[in-house]
């Protein structure tokens, strides 16, 4: 009878002790689902943080290009209203203008001057992100 009891018991330990090794092994596996729900949460959210900063350098560098374009395009807009203003007519031939070397050597120096100054403008801006 002692060998049925202690056969009883036995059996019950190992139960008891392999019910509770299921129970852990039944937290552990929800403790990893729940941690690769988190993994993927945040990979999602710097996949969209990523994307978002690519986003935002391409409207950046759009912009700073349209700028110096803008720039640019004053640019010659002056040149020309300066070549224009230093227009001299042709003596004997009506409509047809000249423009004096000097004017037309100071216009070139004046744009060269003033695209430097945009492109070094767009070069700090590119540098600094701003």
């Amino acid at each position: 009878m002692v060998k049925a009891i202690v056969g009883v018991v036995m059996i019950l330990l190992a139960a008891g002790g392999w019910f509770y090794l299921d129970h852990l092994n039944k937290e552990e596996l929800a403790a990893a689902a729940e941690m690769r729900k988190v993994v993927e949460s945040n990979r999602a959210l710097a996949v969209a943080a990523e994307n978002a900063k690519i986003k935002a350098r391409a409207q950046f560098e759009t912009q700073i290009i349209a700028d110096l374009k803008s720039c640019k395009e004053v640019a010659e807009n002056a040149n020309t209203e300066f070549l224009t203003q230093h227009q001299l007519p042709v003596r004997h031939k009506p409509g047809q203008f000249t423009i004096p070397p000097e004017a037309t050597e100071e216009a070139a120096k004046t744009l060269e001057d003033a695209n430097a100054e945009c492109q070094s403008v767009y070069d700090k801006r590119f540098a600094t992100g701003m």
